[in-house]
């Protein structure tokens, strides 16, 4: 199956805008995670320092607290923002968020620097926690200062980060690939301007691809039109090469065929009928040559209402002492894909056949369906029965010797055709005698 060039870049291009937002979205995720944990910790450690520097000692010996932290999360019960202070390993101060619990603290580490750690907290809440371990010099104790923020507090917030992100680069994501299918189309117009140069040109509308275009696709334009160029001049020379032949071949059988004539008895008049079958033969095979040549070539555009005027005229001139009316009835014109010679001698040879057997009328129309075009032509003559319609198209077949002819042109016709990839319908006019329906292709 081929794949369109535009798919496969768009394709391609949109996959690649995918990876790379996702990839984009991933780090940002992951960048902005390790920021808000750095936020949460420098603010949780901002009351640690606010618990150190509010922290004095009682008449007693005692600790006192001489101010709490204001953040009114440390009031809200289960709110997951705890504080507490250890003398030793004895808790003896909390946040009033604690209620009548306590923060689990058996795994937590005891030093004189101050980390991130994580503890369990009530209803087995995880939390982080910022520690600060003090020793005094005039007190052999020490002081352990913990306080905490949820930890689920972050994963929303980054989860809150990524639903905005991805609305976000769902957007862009859309945006680019909007942007690669208009950049796509617009770096392919050439190409698509080049196809329908080569659709003009076949069908004959243009000659060659015309030269405005850009720089990287120029130099591809200058090769189509130089290989147009070539294929015309190998036509035209195997052209020239079968006129050659067959001048070459027609004047000796002509030779041939005058001194048979001269010949009396059976032996003369055998030369003189092989004679007619190898000219017969040669100009057969000959049409289908020329034809094979160029029934598939670029750029023969002929125009039928053309060719049925100027064929109408002759033919109306040849019969004028018969009073054979010829209607044409081709208002709008039609174009056969191929050459006016080849037309003009399938038509031709049609509407005189029609004239030859024609009472008083030949109707010729023109009938358009979608790639192809239909030539009907009728005539109110005798017509041709049925069982001699299938026969009557071979090359020398005549079903009345008196009318003039050799009964050559209707195989010809037929020939020349089914080369074109059309056909030739026989059958019965409305008129009373024969319709013949020439189908060709359309330009």
């Amino acid at each position: 199956m081929h794949r369109s060039l535009t798919n496969r870049i768009i394709i391609l291009s949109v996959f690649w805008i995918v990876i790379a937002l996702v990839v984009t979205a991933l780090l940002l995720g992951r960048f902005y995670r390790s920021h808000i944990e750095e936020h949460y910790d420098s603010h949780v450690f901002t009351h640690v320092e606010e618990l150190i520097a509010a922290i004095e000692t009682g008449p007693q010996g005692e600790l006192i607290l001489s101010r709490e932290p204001t953040d009114p999360r440390f009031h809200r019960p289960d709110s997951g923002w705890y504080w507490e202070i250890l003398s030793g390993e004895t808790p003896t101060i909390k946040s009033s968020s604690l209620g009548e619990q306590m923060l689990d603290l058996s795994g937590l580490t005891l030093d004189e620097s101050h980390g991130v750690q994580t503890v369990t907290g009530p209803g087995q809440q995880k939390l982080r926690a910022q520690v600060a371990h003090v020793s005094y010099p005039h007190d052999p104790g020490s002081i352990t200062f913990v306080a905490t923020a949820p930890e689920m507090a972050i994963s929303d917030d980054v989860h809150d980060f990524y639903s905005h992100i991805l609305t976000s680069f769902l957007v862009l994501g859309i945006g680019l690939s909007v942007a690669v299918v208009m950049q796509v189309m617009v770096a392919l117009k050439p190409l698509n301007a080049i196809q329908s140069a080569i659709s003009d040109i076949k069908a004959g509308k243009t000659e060659r691809l015309p030269r405005e275009f850009p720089s990287d696709v120029q130099p591809l334009v200058d090769e189509l039109n130089f290989l147009l160029d070539h294929n015309e001049t190998l036509l035209k020379r195997a052209r020239n090469q079968l006129g050659d032949l067959a001048h070459s071949v027609k004047n000796p059988l002509t030779v041939i065929r005058n001194e048979a004539r001269t010949m009396s008895g059976k032996q003369g008049q055998l030369i003189l009928d092989q004679s007619h079958v190898m000219a017969n033969s040669i100009d057969h095979y000959l049409s289908r040559a020329r034809i094979y040549g160029k029934q598939d070539a670029i750029g023969y555009r002929t125009s039928v209402k053309s060719v049925i005027g100027d064929l109408s005229y002759a033919v109306e001139h040849i019969h004028k002492d018969r009073n054979i009316t010829l209607d044409v009835e081709c208002a709008d014109d039609k174009w056969f894909r191929g050459e006016a010679q080849d037309l003009e001698e399938m038509a031709g040879n049609l509407i005189d056949n029609a004239c030859k057997w024609a009472k008083s009328r030949v109707v010729v129309r023109c009938e358009t369906d979608q790639n192809e075009f239909a030539l009907v032509i009728e005539d109110d003559g005798p017509g041709i029965a049925e069982k001699e319609i299938k026969t009557i198209t071979r090359r020398g077949k005549r079903l009345d010797e008196t009318t003039p002819g050799h009964g050559h042109g209707l195989g010809i016709t037929e020939d020349i055709a089914i080369l074109y990839g059309g056909e030739l319908k026989l059958g019965r006019s409305s008129l009373g005698g024969l319709k013949a329906t020439l189908v060709l292709p359309a330009a």
